[in-house]
């Protein structure tokens, strides 16, 4: 099965409604229904099963701006049921390291796949999935 990647655009923490807080990624998902209709698909079925894994990629900066990117962080997630789903969220570190740092801290992350800005009027389903903090953790650059 081959799995379309999707580059993280912005983080942050969702607080849900008794307080609890929530790593956050956002993707663009836009014209990929069979991933923005998951949270949806889970909620109404029942979570299934999610399995993760992590890989990092070094990146070599000397075309990019300096500093800018130093490694990808590709975290594939694979649904089994109730439907069959995969796909990779790209991180960007050292930038985007701290989104990854809470979710080992909480064991849990948040895809988000609609505009964050609307999501208090809109009320948007966003996956949630669990983390394997020690993976994370040998992967992680120092």
């Amino acid at each position: 099965m081959s799995a379309q990647v999707f580059a993280v655009i912005d983080t942050g923490t969702t607080i849900d409604d008794d307080g609890g807080r929530w790593p956050t990624a956002v993707i663009d998902a836009q014209g990929h229904p069979e991933i923005t209709d998951l949270a949806r698909v889970h909620a109404v079925e029942g979570i299934g099963d999610i399995a993760t894994d992590a890989a990092l990629l070094d990146i070599d900066t000397a075309s990019l701006v300096p500093g800018s990117v130093e490694h990808l962080l590709a975290l594939s997630v694979s649904i089994t049921s109730p439907v069959t789903a995969a796909f990779v969220v790209a991180f960007a570190l050292p930038a985007q390291r701290e989104v990854l740092d809470a979710a080992m801290s909480e064991g849990h992350l948040v895809i988000a796949t609609t505009d964050p800005e609307r999501a208090n009027a809109e009320r948007p389903l966003w996956l949630a999935i669990d983390i394997d903090p020690p993976l994370l953790g040998e992967i992680l650059p120092s």
